[in-house]
């Protein structure tokens, strides 16, 4: 088992980490949601701390380059918080608002950036003259992998409500898996060998359980039973799952699963 604390893993001599930033844990609403007085979005609003999340997005990089995976709204703020300058190559899972509408950003975005997603996601955004420019389309294919210097990207594909991507990272030996908006708990065999394969995998869990659309709490909870040497990290949090405490609270027994807040960093 993993223990909890160690949410930066030591790496051999001579391997290379991969470092993931959670720019963004909440869902498609954030944290406080607009227009919403519940108990959870109050606290947001009162005081600081870990109930505050801005829509769902990571960043991932090593020694040499800098990959997005999906870009909310709010990206540009996120990119000036971390103080980013360069990005390798931006990834993008389905074409949800959430997870796309911060695209336009990169209309301003000084070196040109190479732009991966479904035809679902790519015919999503007003492509004008400035985003033209500075962005490089590709259409991504089922499990046909991605090489951006030593990252190796592979999308594979979710169950969700629009045609959507998940990704495999994977260098230096080491494999990060984000099952992004996942609809249901079941995983394919393609899905469970990938698991077995990862350090870290990722889920969104907009809700503790009952029926959200995605995967839930209590659910990763199973699969955590299942994957005991796999850190599995829970992100993409709603107004309407539990506060960051309690969920912290209640998978406490389990020593592989990570609550996400926004800025946490776990090295690979």
């Amino acid at each position: 088992m993993i223990p909890r604390e160690a949410c930066m893993t030591r790496n051999r001599e001579g391997d290379v980490s991969m470092k993931l930033i959670f720019a963004g844990t909440g869902d498609a609403l954030g944290i406080p949601a607009i227009g919403c007085g519940c108990k959870i979005c109050t606290m947001a609003r009162e005081k600081e701390g870990k109930n505050r999340r801005r829509r769902s997005s990571v960043i991932l990089s090593n020694n040499s380059d800098t990959l997005l995976y999906d870009t909310p709204p709010t990206i540009g703020d996120v990119l000036n918080q971390n103080r980013i300058f360069h990005i390798s190559a931006i990834f993008l899972s389905h074409k949800h608002y959430d997870h796309i509408g911060g695209i336009t950003e990169f209309e301003y975005w000084p070196e040109k950036i190479p732009v991966y997603g479904n035809m679902s996601a790519l015919g999503n955004f007003e492509i004008t003259g400035n985003l033209y420019e500075n962005c490089e389309f590709h259409v991504l294919h089922d499990r046909k992998t991605v090489k951006v210097n030593s990252i190796e990207v592979t999308p594979f594909p979710i169950l969700h409500s629009v045609p959507t991507y998940g990704m495999v990272f994977s260098a230096s030996n080491k494999r990060i898996v984000h099952f992004n908006d996942k609809q249901y708990l079941q995983l394919n065999d393609y899905q469970k060998a990938m698991m077995e394969k990862a350090n870290v995998a990722v889920f969104h869990t907009p809700g503790y359980s009952g029926k959200t659309g995605h995967t839930t709490v209590s659910g990763v909870m199973m699969l955590a039973k299942k994957y005991p040497d796999t850190r599995i990290v829970i992100s993409h949090i709603g107004h309407n799952n539990l506060s960051h405490e309690e969920i912290e609270e209640n998978v406490s027994t389990y020593e592989n699963i990570i609550v996400a807040y926004d800025n946490m960093e776990i090295e690979v």
